[in-house]
């Protein structure tokens, strides 16, 4: 065997192309060729050619090299925004009436948030400097998953991937920034700390999670009254709900779970779950707590995931609220509640204009002199066109939800939420200050938001 793959990734847990990955290989025979060295070949997991690359080794004393394949990779990589339970809708529509209601889970549509790649490593060689290669393939190989994490490291040694997302013990998460405020679950300590949401009762939500290796078999809802009562437990089966348990393609490695009052309160009503339509038609909801599990029991043994809490607010500021859902760090969604005041404003105004000759040119005539009215105009526009903005803030929060607006501030994709309709916006702000309460008293953020698209204006 002429060339070996000696050090990659883990070949079982997801991995980030958005830090280096990093093939090394080797040669374990000296020998004298000419030409490039290595040749790693690079296929998605229909066995379809993506890319070739070539390198020399180090020396002739050290027969090796790496290749950096996050580029190739990234190529593939994108984020989910589709229903794929009803492709016209958005991510946020799982679950809900006229979108395929008795679907509150979907899997990735069109884009794919994560893959499966084959690594290919060979070698070329020639008999002399001026004659040509021969090329030798697939001399060794491996498998990997793939996909875009966008943590910050702050320029530490970067930890590729140990299944984090992939739900299979208590310490695994959904792909969300959620913050843990410190409170405990409501069913005890053995629970850990929840990951806080605060949301309205007409509000959607949706939790992305990595189904490769996972365990769960259920998405659990449990819910609270404000006298700390359990109101209800409603089990949600991944496989008959839209998921896949025991993923098969690509589109299955990561899926989605629609778990804010809008999409559950809705699909309970169209699959008729007793347990749901108690929780939602309760008038003294508090909040209520997800997490992914293998049984239907409530026991702790048999938790997969974190534990995230969804308190019901549903806002009492006497400006509109403005949710914003974008895609977080981890290649999944979160969504913001903004409820203090917002300013929309035209910026940018272009107008397209022209002088338009006055007078009655086309009528003159022997009997009818040239002239014209007070009214005609010069200078006539014929288009304007304009950037439509906006600037949203937060209620005074908790300094914990810092790093999620920090997300909303890098966020390579942000969208206002208008009904079941996705308003693509752009963050324009160029700096972003972590802010906290021993400095800043009450804290608020605001942001200004670029519509992505150009107003029609009439």
């Amino acid at each position: 065997m002429a060339a070996q793959i000696d050090s990659t990734i883990s070949t079982t847990a997801f991995q980030s192309t958005a830090e280096p990955l990093i093939i090394q290989v080797s040669e374990p025979t000296a020998a004298v060729y000419y030409k490039y060295r290595f040749i790693l070949v690079v296929k998605d997991s229909g066995g379809t050619t993506l890319a070739i690359l070539k390198t020399h080794y180090l020396s002739s004393t050290n027969r090796a090299a790496a290749f950096d394949i996050s580029r190739v990779l990234d190529d593939y990589l994108a984020p989910n925004l589709v229903n794929s339970n009803e492709v016209t809708a958005n991510v946020l529509t799982l679950g809900r009436t006229g979108f395929t209601p008795d679907k509150v889970l979907g899997t990735c549509y069109t884009d794919l948030v994560a893959r499966q790649f084959t690594i290919e490593v060979g070698h070329e060689n020639a008999s002399g400097p001026t004659t040509d290669p021969v090329e030798s393939l697939n001399e060794d190989s491996t498998t990997l998953y793939a996909f875009r994490d966008e943590f910050v490291n702050d320029g530490e040694p970067y930890a590729r991937g140990a299944g984090e997302f992939q739900l299979a013990a208590p310490s695994r998460n959904f792909m969300s920034v959620a913050p843990d405020l410190g409170t405990r679950s409501a069913y005890g300590s053995a629970w850990g700390n929840v990951r806080e949401h605060r949301i309205g009762l007409d509000q959607a939500y949706v939790l992305a999670f990595g189904a490769k290796d996972m365990s769960a078999v259920y998405m659990k809802v449990r819910a609270w009254d404000i006298t700390g009562t359990l109101i209800a437990t409603a089990n949600i089966a991944i496989d008959t709900e839209g998921g896949e348990t025991v993923p098969t393609t690509d589109a299955q490695n990561v899926q989605f779970f629609g778990c804010g009052p809008a999409n559950l309160e809705e699909y309970g009503d169209a699959v008729s779950s007793v347990a749901l339509q108690t929780i939602f038609d309760d008038p003294d909801l508090a909040y209520y707590e997800v997490y992914a599990s293998a049984s239907t029991s409530d026991s702790q043994t048999f938790q997969d995931s974190a534990v995230h809490r969804f308190t019901i607010d549903d806002g009492c500021s006497k400006y509109p609220r403005i949710q914003l859902l974008f895609l977080n760090r981890h290649g999944g969604w979160d969504a913001f509640n903004f409820d203090q005041r917002s300013e929309e404003s035209f910026r940018n105004i272009e107008r397209s204009s022209y002088n338009r000759p006055r007078g009655n040119w086309d009528t003159i005539s022997a009997v009818n002199d040239w002239t014209y009215s007070g009214w005609e105009r010069g200078v006539t526009t014929t288009t304007v066109k304009a950037e439509k903005q906006v600037v949203v803030s937060t209620d005074y929060i908790d300094e914990g939800y810092a790093d999620m607006l920090r997300d909303i501030a890098t966020s390579r994709s942000v969208f206002i939420v208008d009904g079941t309709n996705l308003i693509p916006v752009v963050v324009t702000d160029s700096e972003y200050l972590f802010k906290t309460s021993v400095n800043d008293k009450l804290i608020s953020y605001s942001f200004t938001l670029r519509y992505s698209n150009r107003p029609r204006l009439k």
